[in-house]
């Protein structure tokens, strides 16, 4: 029957079905992202071992422990994040109990938050339909990081990029569409808490501040400016256990890791990858109404100018070894301002015309945003699967109350490493119950790869002296036989480390998942 139909009423029903399709699409995805972050808050395990670091760290620092420890300190688990990380992460565990819950808590609010923001940015500009297709497919960019199996959290996991993402959203949401005010404040407190997250944070936040020059003139944006310098370096003089001096040499150092050329072209090619409908828009815009193509083109070629050059110097310097694509997660939301004015553009240029023209020009548009959702979303799902299963599986809650009773019969046992690394990441349960801190892996990685000794003489005697009294180590391996997953492969504990700690420990007992070792 819908052969009998006239042209126009048949090209109306197809564009109905398509966005039907569409919208259907677009709520399985978020759902699907909302999803995955309630079973990784509800799992009591990472999906990187740094989160660890951090988890370990923020209650370190919450209970009076310095932050930044000295370079010949003897417990290794400084990294390379900025105090406010550690604060917030703190913060949550001291409110809500020591938990992988808590910990985690503040990352998936930070996604959740991140998304619901990027659809306001679509919506202040489009009809609901295409905001919520936007929305999806943002949920798919968060996601779409694949370098390694754990980097799908990305957006919501405990290291900084879920805040960094969060800090990026609300300060292009603000700059575009807050009040005098807001703008100028609300971008000062998110410039300044993800300049204290990660010292790159400037390079994502430049074309940030061409909104509130744009919109305000350059005394409001050097208000801003100066107010996010002080939020940024407000906690190196709140707190006390926090030394300016030790994280700036650690910066330093660190520094000297080396870049990857590899991971450059990886960086260049995500950024290449999601700045796609950004591009295809704006050639559609060109291609109907080239007029419009060029009033966007005067209103963002400042925007861009800056844009381009940042993500480019990002994509190196996020490129160390060891770095991956996460570092460029940030530049999503700054792509999705200029994308949702391009499609306004779109989609009044075609209803300029004809109704016609509007429903082929629907169609298509509609045909190619469902193809790369789907396209997207089989690569998404090669690196989401296997991790949703690795959380949702029952061992983990078994591992979780086996090291529980061990906390229970030893007074400040810690744990440590054998020959692998997964049994090794519930370490931040044994900080939570108030156990010392002697050694992260993820610390000492970076020390190792920036050309530190990463167990100098303070660290050994540690060991020498038993300053902690049992270790837990993984069953039936080997203590501290793991290696440095930075090229080139090499084991992260020296020989020398490795002898001292078998004359002073002996393996004493063992439990369902690990061996005790106890000092001789």
């Amino acid at each position: 029957m819908v052969l009998f139909l006239p042209i126009k009423n048949r090209l109306q029903l197809k564009v109905q079905n398509l966005e039907l399709g569409l919208g259907l699409a677009a709520a399985i995805l978020i759902l699907n992202y909302l999803g995955f972050v309630v079973i990784y808050l509800g799992a009591p395990l990472f999906a990187d071992p740094a989160e660890a670091n951090v988890a370990s760290v923020s209650w370190l620092f919450q209970t009076g422990h310095s932050l930044y420890p000295s370079s010949d300190a003897a417990a290794r688990y400084i990294n390379n994040y900025g105090s406010c990380l550690y604060i917030i992460q703190g913060a949550f565990l001291a409110v809500l109990k020591p938990s992988f819950f808590s910990v985690k808590l503040a990352g998936c609010l930070a996604g959740i938050v991140s998304l619901f923001v990027s659809f306001l940015l679509f919506k202040k500009r489009l009809p609901f339909s295409f905001a919520i297709a936007g929305c999806a497919l943002t949920s798919l960019y968060f996601l779409a990081l694949t370098s390694a199996t754990g980097l799908v959290t990305s957006s919501f996991w405990v290291r900084p990029d879920s805040l960094l993402l969060l800090c990026t959203t609300i300060g292009i949401f603000l700059a575009a569409y807050g009040n005098k005010w807001s703008a100028v404040f609300g971008s000062a407190i998110a410039f300044g808490i993800s300049t204290n997250l990660k010292i790159t944070a400037l390079l994502h936040f430049l074309p940030v501040y061409v909104l509130v020059f744009q919109r305000f003139g350059i005394i409001y944006t050097l208000i801003s400016l100066i107010g996010s310098a002080l939020v940024a370096i407000a906690p190196f003089f709140l707190f006390s256990n926090i030394s300016l001096s030790n994280y700036l040499a650690w910066l330093q150092q660190v520094g000297r890791k080396g870049i990857n050329p590899e991971q450059v072209i990886k960086n260049g090619l995500w950024l290449g990858f999601v700045s796609l409908p950004t591009a295809i828009a704006a050639l559609h815009l060109l291609g109907i109404h080239s007029q419009g193509f060029k009033q966007w083109l005067r209103q963002y070629w400042l925007y861009f100018l800056l844009f381009v050059p940042c993500a480019g110097v990002a994509a190196i310097v996020g490129a160390t070894r060891g770095a991956l694509e996460n570092n460029m997660l940030p530049f999503v939301p700054l792509l999705l301002y200029p994308l949702s004015d391009l499609m306004k553009k779109v989609l009044g240029a075609c209803s300029s015309k004809n109704k016609q023209w509007l429903g082929i020009s629907t169609s298509i548009s509609i045909t190619t945003a469902l193809a790369f959702m789907l396209s997207t979303s089989l690569t998404v799902y090669s690196t989401e699967a296997p991790l949703v299963s690795r959380l949702l599986n029952p061992s983990s809650k078994r591992i979780v109350y086996d090291i529980e009773q061990v906390v229970k019969a030893h007074r400040d046992i810690s744990m440590g490493y054998g020959s692998s690394y997964p049994l090794s990441t519930y370490r931040p349960a044994f900080v939570f119950a108030g156990n010392p801190y002697l050694l992260d892996s993820a610390s000492l990685m970076e020390m190792q790869a920036s050309g530190l000794n990463n167990t100098p003489d303070n660290t050994l005697n540690a060991i020498k002296t038993c300053q902690i009294p049992s270790w837990l180590i993984p069953k039936n391996e080997k203590p501290f036989e793991v290696y440095n997953y930075y090229p080139p492969l090499q084991k992260l504990f020296s020989d020398e480390f490795r002898q001292i700690f078998k004359q002073h420990y002996t393996q004493q007992a063992q439990t369902e998942f690990y061996d005790i070792w106890v000092c001789k």
